[in-house]
């Protein structure tokens, strides 16, 4: 049939050479492509290595969404973050909020029914996180299950206010307990950030994703933390010591981080002067140059 369709085209010369044009035309624009979009990330690579430390451009989309009005209107009255934002990155968050809640499926448990404040409240912490960023989807997240409250896994045998499932690929969550951690916003206990921060751990050390820039600013940051502890064995006794970040921190490496990130959002002044140099680090790793931090 190919041969048939190729002697075809050779005895009709315009429609070949039309063909061969379309073919060369087409070869060309995916060879320019391609090379740009190298050619971007091998600047951006140099220049977060070099310069910046964040990626060249953190915002770029043919059409930015909207969420509903309802959905705007807990935002506004519910998400102390988003209300510090300047306009264009209210704009930002609340397309990126409407792609989230777009892809991820909300799950009710033990007789939850799905609601906006579920949907928006949890979203917006997991947009928030990742909102340095320019690729801000968590690739390991695209379920949401909320309990009530305190619910039981069969995993472990044991009981859980919040658990991150990469199997699952889905985010756990008490509701009372998340509702908590947003209305006491200074004891730096958050759930939501808390197992959002494993979600986007556990995805940024796949070898799938760990070449993405975000990725690689996470982890890197990452490694600066903990290349700083190591060589400076006084000032983590410090941390160990202090009331500020609670005992729960120094059980392995995913937990540090978890908690010093929910210190991070909840209490930025007082995480600055106490520890200005790991403060300085998680907000380099977030790229965080928002209003109040």
């Amino acid at each position: 049939m190919l041969q048939s369709v190729n002697t075809e085209l050779q005895e009709n010369p315009l429609v070949y050479k039309y063909v061969l044009g379309v073919l060369t035309i087409l070869i060309v624009c995916f060879v320019i492509v391609a090379g740009t979009i190298w050619l971007f990330k091998f600047i951006e690579s140099i220049y977060i290595d070099y310069f910046g430390g964040k990626p060249l451009i953190r915002h770029l989309y043919l059409k930015v969404n909207d969420v509903t009005s309802v959905q705007r209107g807990i935002l506004e009255s519910e998400f102390k973050f988003y209300n510090s934002l300047n306009e264009n990155e209210q704009r930002y968050f609340r397309h990126r909020l409407h792609k989230f809640i777009k892809y991820t499926e909300f799950i009710g448990k033990d007789g939850v029914i799905i609601q906006e404040d579920h949907r928006v409240l949890v979203s917006a912490t997991a947009i928030m996180l990742t909102f340095g960023y320019r690729d801000y989807s968590i690739k390991f997240v695209d379920k949401i299950l909320i309990y009530p409250s305190v619910f039981y896994s069969n995993l472990d045998d044991n009981y859980h206010k919040g658990h991150f499932n990469p199997a699952f690929r889905a985010v756990i969550l008490s509701w009372e307990d998340f509702v908590i951690g947003y209305k006491i916003e200074d004891d730096n206990l958050n759930l939501g950030i808390h197992e959002f921060i494993h979600a986007l751990h556990i995805s940024y050390l796949k070898p799938k994703y760990s070449n993405d820039v975000t990725a690689y600013l996470f982890t890197r940051g990452i490694e600066e933390l903990e290349s700083f502890l190591k060589t400076n064995q006084s000032y983590k006794n410090k941390m160990v010591n202090s009331d500020y970040f609670r005992d729960y921190a120094f059980e392995n490496n995913f937990e540090f981080i978890a908690v010093v990130v929910e210190n991070f959002i909840e209490t930025p002044r007082q995480f600055k002067t106490q520890f200005p140099q790991i403060y300085n680090k998680v907000k380099q790793m977030l790229n965080f140059n928002f209003k109040g931090y």
